[in-house]
């Protein structure tokens, strides 16, 4: 199961990565192409926020490590705060400008720590395969 989290937790980090050149490709256009290239980004953001759901509970089964797990499930938060940060705040003037800065920062944040996550569940799966193979190499 550590395996599966492991490739699960690379996929969600390529969705991250994909979310954050969505975000970028929007915000190099203008009039109603601007907003169809949004649509995307956010679509794509609600299937993070689902993906990273299912990671939580992946992470909860694989028990890849209780550092893994809280960083799982403190990325699922951050995510779900994404749309509170981009429209909590209004779309115009400072405020506005404040809540995509906050709502750009923390996107970067989840990422971070996503790639730490695929860090800490490769360990594990490190950890589990040269267990197999010192329980081979030394019969009990």
């Amino acid at each position: 199961m550590k395996l599966v989290f492991l490739g699960w937790t690379r996929f969600v980090v390529i969705l991250l990565v994909l979310q954050i050149g969505l975000a970028g490709w929007g915000a190099v256009s203008t009039g109603g192409e601007r907003i169809e290239r949004f649509i995307v980004h956010a679509g794509n953001g609600g299937m993070l926020m689902f993906w990273l759901l299912i990671s939580t509970v992946l992470a909860l089964i694989a028990r890849p490590g209780l550092k893994a797990v809280l960083l799982t499930a403190l990325s699922t938060f951050m995510i779900w705060m994404q749309g509170a940060l981009a429209y909590g705040f209004g779309t115009d003037g400072v405020p506005g400008g404040v809540g995509i800065a906050l709502h750009a920062t923390n996107g970067l944040g989840v990422l971070v720590i996503q790639l730490a996550v695929a860090r800490l569940a490769k360990r594990a799966v490190d950890a589990k395969r040269a267990e197999k193979a010192l329980a081979k190499a030394v019969p009990a």
